[in-house]
Order: structure tokens, then sequence, then C-alpha cells
């Protein structure tokens, strides 16, 4: 009955009461799609014909004006209420139809809810690593309830704080493009909490990671995510051993949606794909600070990786 502080906003809604947050989650779990997800990095699907077990909850404490899950992330309500035994049921189906993990994909509303169901799951010998699949802006007190229950973290780090920003500075092109301002600090805390938890990706032989951390970033047109302000900050954090997953997939969608039938407003310098020479300038810096363990996305990843909420299967 205590307010939620899951994320960084802590909207302290109380749950019990019905009350919902931006997130949009309130007192039932919400499950929009679970699958067999083969377009994750290698080293969370496996050799083919597994994949990783995704499975996606409805709402996000971000409002990301570009989100390509916006389907089922800014639609609050959508999705289907499941009990605790239901998700620890649909864990073990995604593990029989050949998952080489469990995939929580924008778990962080629920994660008071979602340790008693992992906490179960493991009883049971579920036997498979646990992925939390985050937007990044998880609070302190949701990484504690995730302590010991999470084998790999998959963190956003969608933005760098401006240069010469002190924590608690508000960013305004944060505020602009995720609805919130504090994102790159609370990002920040987030990321080295993780590691903490559980430190860098660990794959074996079979090629794959078994626990550890592995950082995703999505390159926006005209550095937008100040992605040159962001790959020195992990460096001098982390290392150059970190494990980073940079984007090349960013298409305009949802509020920045372009086409034929404009309906949405456009947000200056997302209305176009990124630049091939964009994702270039990118790999380079990317080689020039000694980064070991970086995977990147061919020309085309976001024709390939466009998710349909609307059909059974959203990377069919």
């Amino acid at each position: 009955m205590r307010g939620c502080a899951l994320c960084g906003r802590r909207c302290n809604a109380v749950r019990g009461r019905g009350e919902k947050g931006r997130c949009g989650a309130g007192a039932e779990i919400l499950v929009a799609q679970a699958l067999i997800h083969p377009g994750e990095e290698p080293p969370l699907t496996g050799p083919r014909p597994g994949g990783s077990g995704a499975i996606f909850f409805s709402g996000c404490c971000l409002g990301c004006v570009f989100c390509q899950n916006y389907q089922i992330s800014q639609s609050p309500g959508s999705g289907a209420p499941v009990s605790q035994g239901e998700l620890v049921d649909l864990m073990f189906r995604l593990k029989d139809a050949g998952a080489v993990n469990i995939n929580l994909v924008s778990p962080t509303p629920y994660a008071l809810k979602l340790a008693p169901a992992l906490a179960r799951a493991r009883s049971r010998g579920l036997g498979l690593p646990v992925v939390y699949n985050t937007g990044g802006y998880d609070s302190a007190e949701a990484l504690s309830i995730m302590d010991g229950l999470v084998d790999i973290y998959l963190p956003d780090a969608k933005l760098a704080p401006p240069a010469g920003d002190s924590p608690g500075d508000p960013d305004g092109r944060s505020m602009r493009l995720l609805d919130v301002g504090d994102y790159p600090w609370v990002n920040r805390a987030a990321l080295t909490e993780m590691r903490r938890q559980v430190g860098d990706l660990a794959v074996g032989g079979d090629g794959i990671a078994s626990r550890g951390m592995l950082i995703r970033h999505l390159v926006l047109p005209d550095d937008l995510a100040r992605t040159t302000l962001l790959l020195p900050w992990l460096k001098e954090t982390f290392g150059t051993g970190v494990h980073l997953s940079v984007m090349n997939q960013y298409f305009p969608s949802h509020l920045v949606q372009i086409g034929p039938n404009r309906q949405f407003r456009d947000w200056p310098g997302l209305g176009r794909p990124l630049g091939a020479g964009e994702y270039d300038d990118v790999l380079r810096q990317m080689m020039e600070l000694g980064f070991d363990n970086a995977f990147v996305q061919e020309p085309g990843a976001s024709e390939l990786l466009r998710p349909d909420f609307g059909k059974p299967d959203a990377f069919s």
C-alpha cells in the first residue's frame, strides 16, 4: 500500500488502491505478448532455432516520442492481466518452446510483483537466466528488489547529459524526447548499480550469456542522444570491456511518425532515418575509444526489426 517509487518519477501511486502512475500500471500484471524472439543480440538468442523467451509487459515509465513499441508502451491498459502463478507458467511454456533465457521487457512498473514470481519459478526448477530488459529509468528501490533474482541486465542508455551538467540539473532535451528531465542522471545511477550486482557479461562456449550487463544505445539523427558524450563516459565508468549494443535501427515512429497521411506532430531532427554517415561516425569513435565488446547493426536494421504488436507475433 506504499506509494510507488520503482522508477525515477517516484509518483507515489498506490497500486493497491487502483491508482496508476504515468506508466499506466495498476494492481495487475499486464502482459502484451510473449514469444520466442530471435532478434535480440547473439548472446541473448543463442544459435537457431533458439531465441530469447521475451515477455512484453504493457506500459512504460518513460514517454519517448519515437518509441518503437508505442502500441503497448504508450497504450495504458493494453495486454491481458495475469496472476503471478500464470506468469510462472508462461515462463515454463517459453522454456519448453526452446527459449535460452526469460527476457522481461519493460518490467520496471511490475518489479514488486515480478520478484515473488521469479522466486517461485526458480524453486520449480526454471534453470534459465532471467533478463531484465529495461529503458534504464529504474530507481534504486526497484533494483534492490531485483538483486539476486536477475542474471542479466539489458538496460538502455538513451541519452547522455549535456557537457558540464551536474547531477540534478534538468535537461530540456531529455524532457522533450523522453518526457523526463532527469533521465541521464537516473540512468547513470541505475547502470552503475546493475553492474555492481551482476558484473560484466559472461558468455559461455555455446555463445549464450549466463550473467552480466549488456548496455543498449539507440543512435539518433543529429547526435540528439549525445552519443559522442555517452561513449567516453561508458569507457571511463565501466572500462573498454563493457558489452555494448549500439543500434542502427532508428526510424520515425509514434509521435514522430511520418508518411502520406501525416497525423502526428513533427519533431525537429527526428523526422528522418539515421544517415549511414552518422552511424559510421559512431563506429569510428567506438574504435578510437578501444571498446572490445560491441555489437553493431548492418544497414537496413530499421526495416527488419520493426515490431507490430497488432499481430500475434510482433516480429514475424
